[in-house]
């Protein structure tokens, strides 16, 4: 499988002394940037079935390894991962890369930044698309035992019981010691049933690491034996201390006082800006039907969204990327059109 092309790696240090390690490809002069943000717990790498159709179609493509991963800085102090600070490291690669505004697309926790990014710099993206998760609306009130009780509700099952054993101290050095087990569930082919009952329930994880428990359906097969063994390598040499960052400030309000500070007209993203939202319709975390609720809500009757589903789990942008890319292509051509990459 062809990587991302290694020379079109680069590093910055960011503003706030922050190092992050990002892919930039030029854009053709007609068409725009897309900002591509991962979540948990994947790689920038993990776009490039995404990214290369986008590059075919002369779309430019800004790729960072987040905060935490990869290339980047991974700190496992949870205070320097509060979302406010994610999204003007973002803003100052755009900025050393010469970007006026791009597209942002996001997955997972990637999707979370994206919505923020909506409320601290909207004057820099001419449109959003979240992938699994929707936007976001912030609110300094929702704790996370508001929050299950809410997605108890629409869904009938807590899908964020894990998220309990990610915030403990301790959890990256259960994940050390049992990073096999754990990415074979996370990738496993059978993920609604392995997920509903091995991954959602409160203690459910953490009682599968520590049992060694290993789906028998085995890995899905979009995810290669070279990506499983790179995914694998990565996390054994750097640990989740990291990723389970954006976790532990969530769970514990690190951005409370940072979201209520936003102003009213900055809740939702500016209604003149096109929105994307796509899922997989086997995600049991993300299940398509939360998106379908919040952006039909009453909030976003004015705005211009589009709602796409996919065959596919939690990671269906990988499993299915040249579709899902097709449908990017589709929605930004039709939404942005043509417009000056570099430098626009």
């Amino acid at each position: 499988m062809i990587d991302l092309d290694a020379s079109k790696w680069q590093d910055l240090v960011t503003s706030r002394g922050a190092k992050y390690h990002y892919y930039h490809s030029l854009a053709h002069p007609s068409k725009p940037t897309i900002l591509l943000v991962h979540g948990f717990p994947s790689l920038g790498r993990d776009w490039r079935d995404l990214a290369f159709p986008l590059q075919a179609s002369g779309y430019g493509i800004v790729v960072p390894d987040m905060f935490g991963y990869g290339g980047s800085d991974k700190p496992a102090d949870p205070a320097q991962y509060r979302v406010k600070l994610l999204c003007q490291d973002l803003i100052d690669i755009l900025d050393v890369v010469g970007l006026e505004q791009v597209v942002a697309v996001g997955h997972d926790w990637g999707s979370a930044v994206v919505s923020r990014m909506a409320s601290y710099f909207p004057e820099r993206f001419l449109a959003f698309a979240y992938l699994a998760i929707p936007y976001i609306i912030p609110d300094p009130d929702l704790d996370f035992e508001k929050l299950v009780a809410m997605m108890t509700s629409i869904l009938g099952y807590n899908p964020y019981g894990y998220w309990e054993f990610f915030n403990e101290d301790n959890a990256a050095d259960v994940f050390a010691k049992h990073l096999e087990t754990y990415i074979a569930i996370t990738y496993t082919k059978d993920q609604g049933q392995v997920f509903r009952r091995h991954v959602c329930p409160p203690g459910a994880l953490k009682q599968a690491l520590l049992d060694n428990f290993v789906p028998p359906a085995g890995i899905a097969p979009y995810m290669s034996a070279e990506d499983i063994n790179i995914i694998t390598d990565t996390f054994r040499r750097d640990t989740l201390a990291g990723p389970l960052c954006y976790y532990k400030y969530e769970m514990r309000g690190m951005n409370r006082s940072d979201i209520a500070t936003i102003p009213p007209d900055r809740l939702l993203p500016p209604v003149t800006t096109p929105l994307f939202f796509a899922a997989g319709q086997g995600d049991v975390i993300c299940p398509p039907k939360l998106g379908r609720l919040i952006f039909g809500s009453e909030p976003f009757k004015y705005h211009n969204v589009t709602i796409k589903e996919f065959n596919g789990d939690h990671w269906f942008n990988i499993e299915n990327a040249e579709e899902v890319a097709r449908e990017l292509v589709a929605w930004v051509a039709r939404v942005v059109g043509s417009a000056r990459g570099e430098g626009m």
